[in-house]
């Protein structure tokens, strides 16, 4: 059990101009902070506004232009994070619409490649806004474990970027090809090396994560339900790497079917074959998650999975990392949302939205462990239940 007083928590944010709020002031609670409100009030945008200091951008918007406060030029999100013995880091991240530009800081310090921010504040977050990762196609669960080794890997975080830079440059060449008829064989083959080198890294990695990761979501999802149901996660690869137990042994399948696929590649215009077709299956008692389970179970599942998420975190980076619970009780049921709640309470700093004043001390025995906002058109203002 960690001590709280060594963890790693956001003591305040400030929100200036970003979404609905124009200018909203926190000082939250080291242990679990409740923000209570109807929908579309400014909940998630807090939420938000937390994933911007961590991770450099929303999970929620698709571009930065859209958390602007409408009639305004630029949004503001500032916060001070505790860590490293009570040492203070200054966080801010500034946006200007008219510029199109993004500035983050680090007690006044710009840090030029926001690259180097991912894993310094390590942060899981569980919204709605990830239900596709169980019920929609497989970028969705590559984009999940992408996040989960980016923020603990910094190599496979390189090697990650450099490879999408490899692949959009690979399909250009050959769609270039397949549009002229011309042979471009010469141009193709060093970016051929270097998707072969990157994503047999990636393959690498993903196929030991998944190796490790499913003792962390059967472990959550046991602390979910008390039933019998076995969660399970498979890789499966776009080249058969799992039997592979280095790097250079995947590079030399991932080469192989490479080759034979050559002429195809040239024939579609695209790769075909790599990291970017990577799937992963999920399972309950050996049944396919995504054609036989309820709503309440994908929900179980997912919470399991970014609760499994915060684990791995946790045992990779050395501290707890920050844990966003946006709206996720509406399709749990009292004794999963109480469990959650009850297991969520002993990791770390825990953020929650919720419309409802859910009185989180039949869970949590030590109010002071909680402390909840208001939160309506953007305003904010400390909540005492009744």
């Amino acid at each position: 059990m960690y001590d709280y007083h060594e963890r790693m928590f956001l003591a305040r944010l400030s929100l200036k101009n970003f979404r609905n709020h124009k200018n909203s002031s926190f000082e939250f609670n080291k242990k679990t902070n409740v923000l209570l409100g109807e929908n579309g009030q400014g909940k998630t945008n807090v939420i938000e506004g937390i994933a911007y200091l961590s991770l450099t951008k929303s999970f929620y918007a698709t571009h930065d232009a859209y958390a602007v406060n409408l009639g305004q030029n630029l949004f503001e999100v500032e916060g001070v994070f505790i860590k490293d013995s009570d040492r203070e880091y200054s966080v801010r991240l500034a946006y200007s619409l008219e510029k199109r530009e993004k500035i983050y800081s680090i007690n006044k310090g710009v840090v030029e490649q926001l690259t180097n921010v991912i894993g310094r504040f390590p942060l899981v977050i569980c919204s709605p806004e990830h239900a596709p990762i169980t019920s929609e196609g497989p970028s969705e669960r590559r984009k999940f474990v992408d996040l989960i080794l980016s923020q603990s890997n910094a190599t496979y975080f390189k090697n990650l970027i450099d490879y999408r830079k490899v692949l959009r440059q690979r399909n250009a060449i050959l769609l270039e090809g397949l549009k002229s008829k011309k042979n471009f064989d010469e141009e193709l083959e060093p970016w051929t090396e270097q998707l072969l080198r990157h994503g047999s890294y990636i393959m690498l990695k993903r196929k030991q994560f998944i190796n490790e990761f499913g003792e962390f979501i059967t472990f959550a999802y046991k602390k979910i339900v008390n039933e019998s149901e076995e969660p399970s996660l498979e890789y499966e690869p776009s080249v058969d790497v799992r039997e592979a137990s280095s790097d250079s042994d995947i590079y030399d399948l991932f080469k192989k079917k490479i080759n034979e696929k050559s002429n195809e590649e040239k024939k579609m215009g695209t790769s075909l074959l790599g990291p970017h077709r990577d799937e992963f299956k999920m399972m309950i008692n050996n049944l396919d998650l995504r054609r036989y389970a309820s709503q309440g179970q994908h929900k179980t599942f997912l919470v399991a999975m970014k609760i499994g998420e915060f684990r791995y975190l946790l045992e990779r980076c050395g501290e707890p990392p920050v844990l966003l619970l946006d709206d996720i009780f509406s399709e749990l049921d009292r004794e999963r949302s109480s469990n959650l709640l009850s297991y969520t309470g002993t990791l770390s700093q825990t953020f929650i939205t919720t419309t409802n004043p859910i009185s989180f001390e039949n869970v949590l025995t030590d109010k002071n462990d909680v402390t909840t906002f208001y939160i309506k058109n953007g305003i904010v203002e400390r909540y005492e239940p009744v």
